[in-house]
């Protein structure tokens, strides 16, 4: 076993972090040897750190890839190997093909221990993976990720060390204890009786959380006045119940692509679709013009990310990802702004997140917490926050514009929609953004009567905005960002000093922002640079799994500071990767 687990730990194409663990594992339906002992491996060693006392309950999703039965079977195994090694008995819900969103309701509906969800999200189908998800009972992590979400950076780096562990020392114990789960007792422990039952009870409980965020009723049988709303699910975990969520709601759908487990099309919407050349969305507005319907929805495959478009036959129909994250913070605090609240209000943002989205915050008096990206930073401090008496109703995780909605645990696909069908259908809302935002300069509208989908879209400021990947040697991350600090100081700040009246470096690790870079120093990082009237700043991140490989971001207020900082930033990296 361990020898396995040592190759697949060799694997260039491995991804292990906080947000999960992926690898290309095939067409499937079967995996090898080495992917079945590495999810044995960290099944077993995640169970191990579940110290809730007695008996545990971990619930098991999947998205529909061909690989995923496998994974869930090699996963299901370790758990119970794991649960053996400690004398805990372990109950297994396993909930078949699910949301990312369902799946962490569905560790808090049943008040269970955690679980995994097997997904490579947005990654070709080829690609597997999984994600484990943070228990409700008590636990010693101290960055506090709240129950369902994934487990927090600190817990998944522990999870990781101890996997490495295994493979290092050819523990006999984890070989020994997996031995002894034959087929039989992995297949009963997976065929409960009350599995059906246990999802019907998260399916209720995630249209319950999700009317009570919203602040909206159930339609029942009543007709469905808003829409209509296309939905592409692309074969993946989205199809039909996200249709049945809506419509839940009273939003007409038209549902196309929807053949559980067979794609029509590339899993990560937002690219270019290497068939035609075209961007990806695009067969998903002209489907939206095609069925007159007022907005459309692309889902990855496990439906946490949901990319919105307007009906139209060319690239113009295409929200920008960052454009959907400032629309959703609009509408999420014009919605509290109408219903009050008195508590101080907040809004977290990625470290990658534009400057639009800021200046939407602000409008309204948000105060704004950045954390380094990652889901479940965003997540975790979010909670943090309203521990600490604030209102939080919205995050936005990511450059690809993924929204955090109210007391969910992770973004979600579907609530963007929901977001969009409740902006058109409520003038109040509508109106009520139009009001804050004649705070934001250029962006003033007047409009007595309801807003289009289309003109409330394009009330919402956007930013010139780029994202570029580059290469350096293997450098340490926290001299190849001392060398960038340097060069901008130095050599760059004397052109920018008649724009801008400041500059400052940021950095962040996890769920803060920290004065000093600490560990590894492979944290988010920003230049930062401000002036009265308008903002710019210079995103940069080193891959941890990639060596040389790093991420980078420009963003401002003005294009005509973007067209200047875009060339800047190249230069400094430029000169940051000399040797």
């Amino acid at each position: 076993m361990s020898v396995f687990l040592a190759n697949a730990l060799k694997d260039a194409g491995l991804v292990q972090s906080f947000s999960g663990v992926r690898t290309v594992l095939g067409q499937g339906p079967q995996i090898s040897d080495e992917h079945a002992a590495l999810a044995w491996a960290y099944a077993y060693c995640y169970v191990r750190r579940v110290n809730t006392p007695g008996s545990m309950m971990l619930i098991l999703g999947r998205d529909p890839r061909p690989t995923g039965v496998a994974l869930c079977q090699a996963l299901a195994r370790g758990f119970l190997a794991g649960a053996a090694s400690v004398g805990r008995e372990i109950r297994l819900v396993d909930l078949g093909i699910i949301t990312t969103p369902l799946a962490e309701t569905a560790v808090r509906a049943l008040e269970a221990d955690g679980g995994v969800m097997v997904t490579a999200s947005h990654n070709p189908l080829a690609h597997n993976g999984f994600k484990f998800l943070t228990g409700c009972g008590a636990n010693d992590d101290p960055q506090a990720a709240p129950p369902g979400a994934l487990l927090s950076a600190w817990a998944m780096g522990e999870v990781i060390n101890d996997v490495a562990e295994i493979a290092r020392s050819g523990s006999c114990d984890f070989n020994n204890q997996i031995e002894a789960i034959s087929d039989t007792i992995l297949l009963k422990s997976l065929a409960h009786p009350d599995n059906e039952s246990d999802r019907i009870r998260a399916e209720r409980a995630y249209l319950d959380v999700i009317g009570q965020d919203w602040g909206i009723a159930p339609h029942c049988l009543k007709p469905l006045t808003l829409g209509p709303a296309l939905l592409d699910p692309n074969g993946g975990a989205a199809c039909g119940i996200d249709a049945r969520v809506l419509e839940h709601f009273g939003v007409r759908v038209i549902e196309v692509n929807a053949e559980l487990g067979y794609p029509e099309h590339g899993i990560d919407t937002d690219g270019i679709d290497p068939a035609s050349g075209r961007h990806m969305l695009l067969r998903v507005a002209r489907a939206a013009a095609r069925e007159r319907a007022h907005f459309g929805v692309a889902f990855d495959y496990d439906a946490d990310r949901g990319n919105l478009v307007l009906p139209g036959h060319d690239e113009s129909a295409i929200i920008s990802p960052q454009r959907v994250a400032a629309f959703n913070v609009a509408l999420a605090l014009a919605r509290r702004a109408l219903n009050g609240g008195g508590k101080k209000l907040a809004v977290v943002m990625s470290d990658a997140t534009s400057l639009a989205c800021e200046r939407v915050a602000a409008a309204f008096g948000a105060e704004v917490f950045h954390v380094e990206t990652g889901e479940i930073n965003v997540v975790t401090r979010m909670h943090t926050l309203r521990k600490d008496g604030y209102d939080v109703p919205v995050g936005v995780e990511g450059a690809n514009g993924g929204t955090i909605f109210e007391t969910s645990t992770c973004r979600d696909g579907l609530q963007a929609a929901l977001s969009a069908a409740l902006g058109e259908s409520h003038p109040e809302i509508a109106r009520e953004w139009v009001r804050i935002s004649s705070k934001l300069n250029g962006h003033a509208h007047h409009a007595s009567g309801a807003l289009t989908l289309k003109e409330l879209v394009e009330s919402v400021p956007t930013n010139p905005n780029v994202f570029l990947r580059f290469s350096a040697p293997p450098i340490s991350h926290g001299e190849f960002k001392k060398r960038v600090e340097d060069y901008f100081a130095k050599t760059l700040w004397p052109k920018f000093k008649a724009r801008f009246d400041n500059f400052s470096f940021h950095n962040y690790e996890g769920a803060q922002e920290v004065s000093n870079r600490t560990g590894d120093e492979s944290g988010g990082w920003r230049l930062l640079l401000e002036s009265p009237t308008r903002r710019a700043f210079v995103f940069l991140r080193g891959s941890r799994t990639e060596a040389g490989v790093w991420r980078m971001i420009v963003d401002a207020d003005d294009p005509a500071d973007f067209a200047l900082l875009e060339q800047a930033a190249k230069e400094m990296f430029e000169a940051a990767a000399k040797e």
